[in-house]
Parts: structure tokens; sequence; C-alpha cells
């Protein structure tokens, strides 16, 4: 009777023991989730302030070209796609790249990596667009940049401008580019390291 009694009790607390360690894993689990889910908010949160400093970008560049073409007297249909041109890209980068912090603080990680997935196609469709329309836009500019400065006196002030805006905006494109294409590989990059961090803990389609 008292083995048996012994048995019983050796049996309880081991139960007991058991539920302990299922409990202390349950949170460790809950606080190991939440680590990996701000990791992931953290990662993200620059690609939030580049677009809101995108956004506050737009009113200073329509300044400076305003400024740039009635000192250049360019058309004010350059003007106007450039505003147009610039204002766009905002938006659509903001289409493509902004998520909901509550999406990878609160979501499901396996939906959150589709997401991000198909941000990074959007992104990589959206880069294209742009860099296409801006040859477009270089070129109708600088060409009138050029006709206007060779329609002025080869002394005058107008055709120095000119050619100054001629040299100084082809190397400002090309730091301009070089700065573009990092800011694109760099978000393309976060998006797999949050996916590889979801793929690890995750059942995820690997695509």
């Amino acid at each position: 009777m008292e083995t048996t009694m012994n048995n019983m009790q050796e049996l309880e607390e081991m139960r007991s023991a058991l539920a302990s360690l299922k409990n202390k894993l349950d949170k460790q689990e809950i606080v190991n989730d939440r680590l990996l889910r701000q990791s992931m908010k953290s990662k993200m949160s620059w690609i939030e302030k580049y677009l809101w400093f995108a956004v506050a970008a737009v009113p200073f560049v329509a300044l400076c070209f305003l400024t740039m073409t009635i000192m250049l007297n360019l058309s004010w249909w350059l003007y106007g796609f450039t505003v147009v041109f610039v204002a766009g890209c905002v938006i659509a980068d903001w289409y493509v790249n902004h998520m909901d912090s509550r999406e990878f603080l609160t979501g499901n990680l396996t939906e959150t990596a589709l997401k991000l997935r198909r941000m990074k196609t959007l992104r990589m469709k959206n880069e294209i667009v742009n860099f296409v329309v801006l040859v477009v836009w270089l070129a109708w500019m600088a060409w009138e940049i050029y006709s206007k400065g060779q329609a002025s006196p080869a002394d005058s002030m107008e055709r120095s401008l000119s050619m100054g805006f001629l040299v100084g905006g082809g190397i400002g494109g090309v730091i301009g580019l070089i700065i573009g294409l990092s800011i694109f590989f760099k978000m393309q990059r976060t998006n797999d390291e949050i996916i590889q961090q979801i793929e690890e803990v995750e059942d995820v389609p690997r695509q």
C-alpha cells in the first residue's frame, strides 16, 4: 500500500514538473516570438523613414527646379513633367514599400513573408519603369538646356550657366543613380533577411 502511495506521489511530482517545464517552454516561445517580430519591425524601420524623407523632399525638388526653370528659361512643360514624375515616384515607392508595423507585431508571419516577396517583385518592376522614364526626362532636360545655351551669345552668362548645369547635371545624375541603386539593393536585402528569419521558424513555401 505504502509503495503504491509512493509511486502515485512520484507520478504526481513528475506531472507537476512536466507541467512546469511546459509552462516555461511556452513562455520562452512567446518571448522568442516577440523578439523575432520586434527584430523584423526594426529591420524595416529604415525603409519607413526613407519614405517619409522622400515625401518631404517633393516640395524642395519642385522649388529647386522652379528656380532652375526660370534661370535657364526652360519650358513649363518640362517643369510640370518633372514635378509629376517626382511625385509619381514617391507615390509608387510608398505603395510598394510601405508596410504597417502591425503586420510584424501581430500578423500571420507566413502571410507577411508572402507580402515581402510580392514587395520585392513590385519594387523591381517599379525600378525598371522609373529608370525608363528617368532616361526620357534626362534627355529632354539636357536637350532643352543645350538648345537654350546654344541660342545665347558665346560669351553670355546664359551659355555659361547652361554648360555649367549640363556638366553638373551629368555628374549629379551619375551620383544619384549610384545612390538610388544602393537604396534599391539594400531594400531587397532587407526583405530577404526578414523572409529568411520567418522561414527559420515558420513553414513558409519557398519560391
